[in-house]
């Protein structure tokens, strides 16, 4: 069963070796998304660094237990476990989704990577991978990653990383100290070197990087 109580973060203990274990949070840390990993029991093996900054009063780890405290999102997640516990090696690895609801900020999305008892590119207790994505989060995109991939200027990368985090196109003249004409024109000049024709299709574009 999943941990109903409200907990701090622990330190977690595995019976992974000590080689396994730096790999494999080394590994979790490298990627763009917060991880976790779960043995067969639903009991947590490695958590990523980017992970627990995700935790919050209403998900997080007690002991080796995933906390939710959202009622309906916890039975959600035991019902997922359970599924973890029957996949087969004939099944081969699946993908679920579920959402963690939270009472005051958006949810926390979970793809929950469901690993075959045969599947050898993990370590052998690793039965669940749970990728997360907080959507209170806003997205970091590197001026300098805009820059190289599509040939921006700093300003026109900046002002391309401001419209990604959402900002409106006068919040952004504001911020960068602009006309909204001038704005308008660094637009039109990101828009020609991303191959794209609107704000949305840019961003969306955009949101890939991360």
């Amino acid at each position: 069963m999943l941990d109903a109580r409200q907990g701090s973060v622990p330190i977690y203990q595995s019976a992974m070796t000590p080689k396994e274990y730096s790999c494999v949070l080394i590994a979790l840390d490298l990627i763009s998304h917060p991880a976790i990993l779960l043995d067969r029991d639903g009991s947590v093996l490695a958590v990523s660094g980017k992970a627990s900054k995700v935790f919050d009063s209403e998900f997080s780890v007690h002991g080796r237990r995933i906390y939710v405290a959202d009622c309906q999102s916890r039975m959600k997640l035991e019902a997922l476990l359970d599924r973890a516990r029957l996949v087969s090696e004939q099944q081969g690895p699946s993908v679920s989704h579920l959402a963690v609801n939270r009472a005051s900020r958006r949810p926390i999305v979970m793809e929950a990577i469901l690993r075959s008892s045969g599947s050898s590119s993990l370590p052998c207790e690793v039965s669940v991978v749970l990728l997360l994505t907080d959507l209170d989060e806003m997205p970091v995109i590197s001026q300098a990653s805009l820059m190289e991939v599509f040939g921006l200027t700093p300003v026109q990368a900046q002002l391309a990383s401001l419209l990604a985090k959402g900002k409106s196109l006068d919040e952004i003249a504001r911020e960068m100290n602009i006309s909204s004409g001038t704005a308008r024109n660094h637009l039109k000049a990101v828009f020609l070197r991303t191959a794209t024709r609107r704000q949305g299709e840019l961003v969306s574009l955009l949101s890939r990087l991360r």
